[in-house]
């Protein structure tokens, strides 16, 4: 969208290019204007009185007749429109030029440029006008607006969950009768939160999937015995937060049908369904049945605190343990709320 040619032939402060002339100039000048099509740059002129000239490869949302022959005041919004004239005026009153980033709104949506402005230095040292130019860096912020928000919620997530593993040892230490039995299991814990973390970070910090956890968790306990371990019902992501909760259980469910031989009586069967509740959300049920080889196959107290009270209270559900002698249960409902 060339127009006024007077100009075309400026090179670097307004003086004449030697680089070339006739058709091997025009050739290359008509490049370049290719070129910049291709590019988020547009590139204004101005006279001293700020009346734009001529422009090239206008940004999305502003059209040539909106600016040509017009001020900035004329068709963008007034806060871009200020902050841009202050730059040009700076400029062709020092000779000095100036550059920063400015926010402009077109059609309703906010975008951003990072803008040069370069005073028209004739022969004479005086300045006659400013060349402007723009760079559209509107998804660069958007990048940097996600990183930061991700950040943050990665500071977040690191605060609770350091917060998690430190009542975790505090309770473990609590309920254990040596060192040696603190160290088994504040360990096993602590590699069942790492691996739903692992779950969680794989998904983008979406969540986790029931059967993914269940996996994971039981792979822990491959090393000593063969695990067998049926799952059925429809698979469900579950919130990030609840992921490590959840993961938890089934560590301590693992972990205790390890320690009654349930591994070797038979497949353990885990279910996945759902309830719905009054308000006409979903609430997914886990449930997780074993038989024990040992007589005696209760819960210890810290394993039953964390699967009927600190689990269901941390996914807005309820989590109850059947023991039945050798018949073991535990159903774990998971509240709406965390569920993808």
């Amino acid at each position: 969208m060339r127009v006024n040619t007077e100009t075309d032939n400026f090179g670097p402060n307004g003086k004449n290019n030697p680089g070339g002339s006739g058709p091997d100039r025009s050739r290359r000048f008509d490049f370049l204007l290719k070129a910049l099509d291709r590019t988020p740059i547009s590139v204004f002129y101005q006279t001293q009185d700020l009346i734009f000239r001529w422009a090239e490869n206008l940004p999305d949302g502003i059209a040539e007749e909106q600016v040509l022959g017009r001020l900035d005041g004329d068709f963008l919004p007034p806060l871009a429109a200020q902050r841009l004239v202050d730059a040009k005026l700076s400029a062709i009153e020092t000779g000095v030029p100036q550059r920063f980033e400015v926010p402009i709104t077109l059609e309703e949506e906010v975008r951003w440029f990072d803008t040069w402005i370069d005073p028209d230095i004739n022969e004479s040292n005086g300045v006659q006008g400013v060349f402007t130019t723009m760079l559209e860096v509107t998804e660069q912020k958007r990048h940097e607006v996600q990183l930061r928000n991700l950040l943050r919620e990665v500071s977040h997530r690191s605060k609770n969950l350091l917060a998690i593993i430190l009542s975790l040892a505090t309770q473990t230490a609590r309920n254990s009768t040596s060192i040696g039995g603190f160290i088994g299991d504040f360990s096993g814990r602590l590699q069942a939160i790492a691996r739903a973390q692992d779950l969680v970070t794989d998904r983008d910090w979406q969540g986790a999937s029931l059967n993914d956890l269940v996996i994971k968790q039981v792979a822990l306990f491959r090393s000593e015995v063969p695990v067998a371990v049926r799952i059925s019902g429809r698979d469900r992501v579950i919130s990030p937060s609840a992921a490590i909760y959840v993961g938890l259980a089934i560590h301590e469910l693992a972990a205790h049908a390890s320690r009654t031989g349930a591994w070797r009586s038979g497949p353990i069967a885990i279910s996945i369904g759902e309830a719905a509740n009054d308000d006409s959300s979903e609430t997914v049920i886990l449930e997780w049945k074993a038989k024990a080889a040992a007589q005696n196959a209760s819960f210890n107290g810290l394993s039953k605190r964390f699967l009927e009270s600190v689990v269901p209270i941390a996914v807005d559900g309820t989590g109850s343990i059947y023991d039945g002698g050798n018949d073991i249960s535990y159903r774990l409902s998971i509240g709406s709320a965390h569920i993808g």
